[in-house]
């Protein structure tokens, strides 16, 4: 991003109090709020208020994990990893919540990682990371990074500070697209970064398990901020997405939903799915 487009400094310098401040900074929620434009005239979220109700307990309950894991490390104890598994039908807005969630760790977790995969290169380039760049237009901090096709990484200018300023090395700080490959798991290899790391399984169902096994490693450093998600719609009553919901339960905070009862969605759509292939 060329030196043009940043805002003054006097802005820039706001911009970092506000999301950088430890009510926001630890917090994705109140981060949400803060940081895209709910309710501005003629925005794209002109009639919007916020997240809907499922997605703001998910961000609330990110925060609660985060303040009681710097409180356990205060008492000498190990952090925890979060680990939330989300199945839900079409429409109750996983996708944004992936950005939410992303954009906020690339924003306050300063130099941590963001891996997003899915269960193909189709839904990960024209659905998942579409919708974190959406977002990430929308960002009042937007100027701090540049988007590639799949990632996002510092501008030169805020790679730049983080040195100077932060002393934070921005090798590993990015959001990024990682495919798999299910014959060569081992491919799909986990970074190692003490400041944070963040993987995403969007569409989980579809990923296999030897992924769902390398990925593992992604969590080995005994950061604070260590943050597994999976979304999907229930494609299979098989598989590792399955079993986050059976078997290894006691490993994953579940959600189940049921778009019929989330708000802002229409109704009519799901009961005419119903009546032509049965409530099951």
């Amino acid at each position: 991003m060329s030196k043009l487009a940043l805002p003054p400094k006097d802005e820039i310098d706001r911009t970092m109090q506000l999301l950088l401040s430890p009510k926001i900074r630890d917090n994705p929620y109140l981060f949400v709020m803060a940081a895209f434009p709910w309710g501005q005239k003629n925005s794209p979220l002109e009639h919007e208020t916020g997240p809907r109700a499922w997605q703001k307990e998910e961000l609330e309950n990110v925060a609660k994990f985060v303040k009681r894991n710097k409180e356990m490390v205060a008492l000498g104890a190990d952090p925890d990893k979060y680990q939330s598994a989300t199945v839900s039908g079409r429409g109750p807005g996983k996708s944004a919540l992936v950005a939410w969630l992303s954009l906020w760790n690339m924003s306050c977790v300063l130099g941590s990682t963001c891996v997003v995969t899915a269960n193909t290169d189709a839904q990960l380039t024209n659905r998942t990371f579409a919708e974190i760049g959406k977002w990430h237009a929308m960002m009042i901090n937007h100027y701090w990074f540049e988007r590639i096709q799949k990632g996002i990484l510092p501008a030169p200018w805020f790679r730049d500070a983080l040195r100077t300023e932060f002393q934070i090395d921005s090798q590993y700080y990015y959001i990024k697209g990682e495919l798999w490959n299910e014959d060569a798991p081992d491919s799909f290899v986990g970074v190692h970064n003490p400041l944070g790391v963040m993987l995403i399984f969007d569409e989980a169902s579809g990923i296999p398990q030897p992924i769902w096994t390398v990925s593992e490693g992604f969590f080995t450093e005994r950061s604070i901020f260590r943050f597994w998600f999976a979304f999907s719609n229930p494609r299979s009553n098989t598989g590792a997405f399955f079993e986050c919901f059976h078997k290894f339960r006691k490993y994953w905070r579940t959600r189940q939903i049921d778009s019929r009862n989330v708000e802002g969605l229409d109704k009519k759509v799901y009961d005419e799915i119903i009546e032509k292939y049965g409530d099951d």
